[in-house]
C-alpha cells in the first residue's frame, strides 16, 4: 500500500432500503499498517457498515476501498481474502454452540493447507494464549461470556491475520472480562504489529487507540 497504508477508502457510499437509508456517505480514510483505531459514533452512525466494509462482509454502492493491496470493489469472490487477511471478533461471539471450543478455533484453517494435527496443535495454542487450553473440549454454552470472547479471540488468529476487525468486543461483558479482553488485544497489535480496527461506543475503550475516528450521519467528523 502507498505510504503504508493498509486501508485506503475514497468516497465510499452505502445505503439500504433502495437508497432510503444512507450508511455511508462519501467516507474517505487511510489506517496505516500496524495502526490500532478506534472508530466510535452513536447506533445508526454507520460505524458498524463501516467495519463490514473493510472486512469484505458488504459491498459498497460507489467509491474505492483497498485493503492490503487488494481493490475490494473489484474482487468477485472475497471469501478467500477474508480466510486470509482477516480476523473477525464480534460481540455476540459468533460461537458454534454444539462445537468444542477447539473446534470452533480450527474452523477459520480449514481450506487452507493445514492438516488435521497441525489444526488442532495451532488451535491448543492459541488457547492457550488466552488462557483457555483447559477450557479446549468445553462447548460455548459451559463457558462464560468473557471465556466464549477469549475463544472467539483465539479464532480470530487461527489464520495469522495481518487486519484484526473488532465489533463492540466488550459490549455484552462485565468491566473485568472487558478489561481481560481489552488486554489481549492490545498485547496482540503491539507484540505481533497487527492491525487493529475496533468499533466501540465507549469512550474508555476508544481511549486504548492510537487515533479515535468519530462516524456520525455517515460520514467522518474532522
Amino acid at each position: 500500500m502507498n505510504n503504508g497504508n493498509i486501508v485506503d477508502i475514497k468516497n465510499l457510499k452505502k445505503s439500504y432500503d433502495n437508497g432510503r437509508i444512507k450508511a455511508l456517505n462519501g467516507i474517505d480514510l487511510k489506517i496505516r499498517e500496524g495502526e490500532f483505531v478506534s472508530i466510535i459514533g452513536p447506533s445508526g452512525s454507520g460505524k458498524s457498515t463501516l467495519l463490514n466494509m473493510i472486512g469484505a462482509l458488504d459491498t459498497a454502492d460507489e467509491g474505492s476501498i483497498q485493503v492490503s493491496g487488494n481493490d475490494l470493489t473489484l474482487k468477485k469472490d472475497l471469501s478467500d481474502f477474508r480466510s486470509r487477511k482477516m480476523g473477525f471478533i464480534f460481540q455476540l461471539h459468533n460461537l458454534i454452540p454444539n462445537l468444542s471450543a477447539l473446534e470452533n478455533v480450527t474452523i477459520p484453517m480449514y481450506g487452507n493447507g493445514y492438516k488435521s494435527k497441525q489444526m488442532n496443535e495451532r488451535a491448543l495454542k492459541l488457547l492457550e494464549y488466552v488462557k483457555l487450553k483447559d477450557k479446549a473440549a468445553r462447548n460455548p454454552t459451559e463457558l462464560s461470556g468473557g471465556e466464549r470472547q477469549r475463544v472467539a479471540i483465539a479464532r480470530a488468529l487461527a489464520n495469522s491475520p495481518s487486519i484484526i476487525l473488532a465489533d463492540e468486543p466488550t459490549g455484552s461483558l462485565d468491566s473485568k472480562n472487558g478489561q481481560m479482553i481489552l488486554q489481549r488485544l492490545k498485547e496482540l497489535h503491539e507484540q505481533e504489529n497487527v492491525t487493529l480496527i475496533m468499533v466501540t461506543h465507549d469512550m474508555n475503550v476508544a481511549a486504548m487507540a492510537e487515533r479515535t475516528i468519530e462516524v456520525l450521519d455517515g460520514e467522518i467528523q474532522t
